[in-house]
């Protein structure tokens, strides 16, 4: 009874999903609402400003998070071996809480550098080693990128500390494409992975995703030109961006995502993936002519596929790995269709006005507080035994069949 008890008490550190997931949908709001109320003058902003702030702690704040509770859920789903859990879970937990708090109000500094460069690679160290006994190469690429943010982050800190607004601009432009690179290394697992699985499911077999092919080489090989490119040349990286752009919805179309439509959990991420793709194509526009030109354009990516990939994943494997049907149900599906309105909403925002950039906060914090909603009582709760009438749900974050956590929806 005491062994109950306990469990009960610490199921928020039973698993890495748990706290990561439900921290970066806090995260997403919060950052989001101290925004909307510095620039409606209810609140003094930050030491930093508050849009360099806002930038860097959706960049790398709330994307680490979200990107840590997915590897420390799905590598050891892939290599079958013990998920990280209790005090050293919660060690990285207030790592990144620590970080965050340093930046608040205060300026850049060493300490808080130190604090927040720290946080990618400890996750890094804890799926190393299994990665290193049984992951292949595949496995390593969200790795890498994870380190490559670390980089873009150290980036960022130099530029504020040192008073140079274009290093740090390009360090926000580089993370950004690497967020989009994650989107497409991962994202290219897990969508023909979970659709081919529920076409299977559902007897619709002469249809099924298209196999890897090269074009996932050259998309994935363009992304990461692009992330480069930003970094070390910028003129360079428009003409990437539109061959990105062009070989991400080339890659999209063949994995027959009408057929899913049906199921918002799971069609939310090709609709994701889809912004991927335009989110390459406006950058292109964006760096290609001046009436274009605006970090704004950079939310093609960011709300858009991120915002709407995080939110799917996050559903998806908190649903999955509770224990719960893999079911959108009408507030999830609610909160997909929010991000869409948001990232839309965000992109027309310079020519709109401040309503549509106010639009664009209130659907995102929307959003994410469905997520809370819905999902919030299974993050803090033990998953509930399987009932005897049906087997549990298979885990929803791993990339590779029903092992690696691609659950067959009945």
């Amino acid at each position: 009874m005491a062994h109950s008890t306990e469990r009960r008490r610490f199921a928020l550190l039973d698993a890495a999903f748990r706290p990561m997931f439900g921290l970066a949908a806090l995260w997403a709001i919060i950052v989001m609402g101290r925004t909307v109320l510095v620039f409606s003058g209810w609140a003094p902003s930050p030491d930093l400003g508050i849009v360099r702030w806002h930038g860097h702690e959706m960049l790398f704040g709330f994307l680490p998070a979200t990107v840590a509770g997915f590897l420390l859920t799905a590598v050891p789903n892939w290599t079958a071996s013990r998920p990280v859990s209790g005090w050293p879970l919660a060690g990285l937990v207030l790592l990144w809480l620590a970080a965050r708090a340093a930046l608040w109000n205060g300026p850049a500094t060493i300490p808080a550098l130190l604090l927040d460069a720290a946080f990618l690679p400890a996750v890094a160290g804890v799926v190393a080693r299994p990665l290193a006994t049984r992951g292949g190469p595949r496995a390593w690429l969200p790795v890498g990128v994870a380190l490559a943010f670390t980089a873009a982050n150290v980036l960022w800190y130099a530029g504020a500390m040192l008073a140079l607004p274009q290093l740090d601009a390009r360090a926000v432009a580089f993370a950004a494409m690497l967020a989009g690179l994650l989107i497409a290394i991962i994202g290219g697992r897990i969508v023909p992975a979970f659709t081919r699985n529920r076409l299977v499911a559902e007897g619709m077999v002469s249809a099924l995703p298209r196999a890897a092919g090269p074009v996932d080489g050259v998309a994935i090989g363009l992304s990461a030109a692009v992330a480069v490119a930003e970094l070390a040349h910028p003129p360079t990286a428009a003409a990437l961006a539109a061959g990105a752009a062009v070989a991400h919805a080339v890659r999209l179309l063949g994995w027959r995502g009408a057929r899913v439509a049906h199921d918002p959990l799971l069609f939310v991420l090709h609709v994701g993936y889809g912004w991927l793709a335009a989110g390459y194509a406006v950058r292109a526009c964006a760096l290609l002519g001046p009436a274009w030109s605006g970090p704004w354009l950079l939310h093609g990516v960011l709300v858009g596929a991120v915002g709407t990939m995080t939110l799917a994943v996050m559903s998806r494997a908190t649903l999955g790995h509770t224990g719960r049907p893999l079911r959108a149900g009408p507030l999830l599906a609610l909160g997909f269709a929010l991000v869409q309105v948001a990232a839309v909403a965000r992109l027309v925002a310079p020519w709109s006005g401040t309503a549509a950039w106010m639009i664009a906060a209130l659907a995102w914090m929307a959003a994410f507080a469905l997520y809370l909603g819905v999902c919030g009582r299974a993050l803090l709760t033990p998953r509930p035994p399987p009932r005897s009438s049906r087997a549990a749900p298979a885990p929803a974050a791993g990339p590779d069949g029903p092992r690696a956590g691609v659950a067959v929806q009945r």
